[in-house]
């Protein structure tokens, strides 16, 4: 009975042995594929990471090219052609300004360049005032040089210095054609808050047994501007008349129907003058109507200095004040020419309310610099 008892021990020994080691030929088994199967996963991930960051860094590549090539420096690119004749306008704005001087100019100097946009939307600065003006009669009258003089219907008439100036130059180039200028006179000039609301005041009380309210206002802005906003209070617009002592049929003819009327629509610009107010038929009947932009449907025998850059743009662009400051926001950069050759090159940046650097590109002959009282500086350059 011992001998098989001790057989019988054995014999499980043996079993559990051989369990134990097919139990550790599996364990080894698994290990083995484990290691295998976590090292082929492994590389998978690492080809796959590898795969992902190549993809990254050529999207990454081609966005610092893109970039690059958008931010390159224009010099090499080439402006638009102009027309090989007649004036013309070129867009620039795809383009930055060249190289050149850097030019402060103060707030003061900007509302004196020429393109101060005041009408019943936007109201005269308050910084603009009465000090910055001077008398037509005196101020061209200061020198010897008579073909300079200024015929004023009002000796103490006044307008900004450089209103005066370009009038001057004006006066005298047309004389020098034979023009009797002279029989033009100027009317109205500047006016100041106290002149314009004496004018809202006395339109006001003659209207008021008829109209009241919101329609009484209406009702006078159609003849007169409200004070701030006349376009007159700029210190650069002048309206004119004509008159010949003892020359009935002359005085009763339409000014712009003269020789000297004609001359000075036709080559105002040249001056740096533009006729403020067109409207349907008038001054001619070919005129186009801007009354829906400059607010004023009235025949008046206005016409605003802008400087001579910005109205030889105006006149090839066929552009009232309104309409050309709204041309510059959607075309910041422009150039003009005259038979191919370029003329101005006129750029506007944001601004205008402070003392402003600007860049006036080398080469330039003189420049003019202007805050349009809608947010904007107005730089025009002569070559």
């Amino acid at each position: 009975m011992a001998k098989t008892k001790n057989r019988n021990v054995y014999r499980g020994l043996v079993a559990w042995m051989l369990v134990l080691l097919a139990l550790a030929a599996l364990a080894c088994a698994g290990y083995v594929y484990t290691k295998n199967y976590l090292a082929s996963r492994e590389k998978e991930n690492a080809e796959e990471v590898q795969r992902v960051n190549a993809e990254r860094i050529a999207e990454y590549n081609a966005a610092v090219a893109e970039l690059t090539s958008q931010n390159a420096p224009k010099a090499e690119a080439t402006w638009p052609e102009p027309a090989a004749s007649g004036w013309d306008v070129t867009d620039l704005s795809m383009f930055g300004i060249g190289s050149g001087n850097q030019v402060r100019v103060t707030r003061n100097q900007m509302l004196q360049g020429g393109l101060l946009l005041i009408n019943r939307w936007h109201g005269m600065p308050a910084d603009l005032t009465d000090d910055m003006m001077v008398s037509i009669n005196r101020y061209s009258r200061q020198d010897d040089d008579k073909t300079n003089d200024l015929p004023t219907k009002d000796a103490s008439s006044t307008l900004q210095p450089v209103a005066v100036e370009a009038l001057m130059k004006m006066y005298q180039d047309g004389r020098a054609e034979g023009l009797e200028l002279d029989y033009v006179v100027i009317e109205n000039g500047y006016r100041t808050m106290e002149e314009q609301s004496t004018l809202w005041n006395e339109q006001l009380n003659k209207l008021a047994s008829s109209y009241s309210g919101d329609a009484l206002t209406e009702r006078v802005r159609k003849s007169v501007a409200y004070p701030g906003t006349s376009d007159y209070q700029a210190g650069l617009s002048v309206s004119m008349y004509t008159n010949k002592s003892g020359d009935k049929d002359f005085n009763n003819t339409p000014m712009h129907e003269t020789a000297q009327g004609h001359w000075i629509y036709n080559n105002a610009w040249r001056y740096g003058f533009v006729f403020r107010f067109p409207v349907e038929g008038f001054p001619y009947a070919e005129s186009v109507d801007k009354s829906y932009k400059t607010g004023i449907n009235l025949n008046l025998k206005v016409y605003r200095y802008v400087g001579v850059a910005n109205a030889a743009a105006m006149h090839t662009l066929d552009l009232c004040l309104e309409e050309y400051i709204e041309y510059l926001m959607l075309h910041p950069h422009i150039a003009v020419y005259e038979d191919g050759a370029l003329r101005y090159e006129i750029y506007r940046i944001e601004g205008g309310y402070y003392d402003t650097d600007v860049t006036i590109p080398f080469g330039a002959k003189s420049y003019s610099v202007s805050a349009d009282n809608v947010g904007g500086i107005v730089v025009a350059i002569a070559y």
